[in-house]
C-alpha cells in the first residue's frame, strides 16, 4: 500500500501522465476541427498533432529541472531521454510511416501486390506513426504549458 500511496503522491509522474492523456484528447479535437468528424481511435494512436510523446517527456523534464535543479542528474537524464524521444518522433518514426504508406500502396493498389496478398497474409501497415515538425513543436509547447501550470499550482 505504501508504494501505491507514493505513486499517487508523485506529482511529477501524475503531471506527465496528464500531459500525455490531454495531448491524446487534443488529437481528437484537432481532427474534428479539421475533418469535421470524431475519430476516437486517435486516443490510442501514435502520430498526429500534438505529439503526445513529446508533450509527456517535456513535462517530465521541465518538472524534474524545476524540482531538483537544472544542473541535477535527474534533469540531465530526463533531458537526454527527451531529446532521443523527440528526435525519434521527428525522424525515425516519420520515415517508418512513409515506408508503411509505400508498402500499403504496393500491396493494396498494384496487381503484383494483390497476387502476393493471395500467397502471404498481409495486413495494412499503420501509416500514422511519426510526426511533422509542427506536430512535435505543438507537443513541446503543450508539455511546457502543463509543466509551467504544474509548477505554479502544485510544485513544492
Amino acid at each position: 500500500m505504501k508504494v501505491i500511496n507514493e505513486i499517487l503522491e508523485n506529482n511529477i509522474l501524475i503531471a506527465s501522465i496528464i500531459s500525455n492523456i490531454s495531448a491524446q484528447f487534443l488529437k481528437v479535437i484537432f481532427s474534428y476541427i479539421i475533418e469535421k468528424k470524431w475519430d476516437w481511435q486517435l486516443l490510442i494512436s501514435t502520430g498526429g498533432r500534438p505529439s503526445s510523446h513529446t508533450a509527456t517527456v517535456t513535462t517530465l523534464t521541465v518538472l524534474l529541472g524545476a524540482k531538483y535543479g537544472f544542473n541535477s542528474p535527474y534533469f540531465t537524464i530526463a533531458f537526454v531521454f527527451s531529446s532521443i524521444v523527440i528526435v525519434d518522433a521527428l525522424s525515425v518514426r516519420k520515415e517508418v510511416g512513409k515506408h508503411a504508406e509505400l508498402l500499403n500502396e504496393f500491396f493494396f493498389e498494384t496487381s503484383i501486390g494483390k497476387r502476393l496478398r493471395d500467397i502471404l497474409e498481409v495486413e495494412a501497415f499503420k501509416e500514422l506513426i511519426g510526426h511533422s515538425f509542427i506536430e512535435v513543436l505543438m507537443g513541446f509547447l503543450f508539455g511546457l504549458l502543463v509543466g509551467v501550470v504544474d509548477i505554479v499550482w502544485f510544485l513544492k
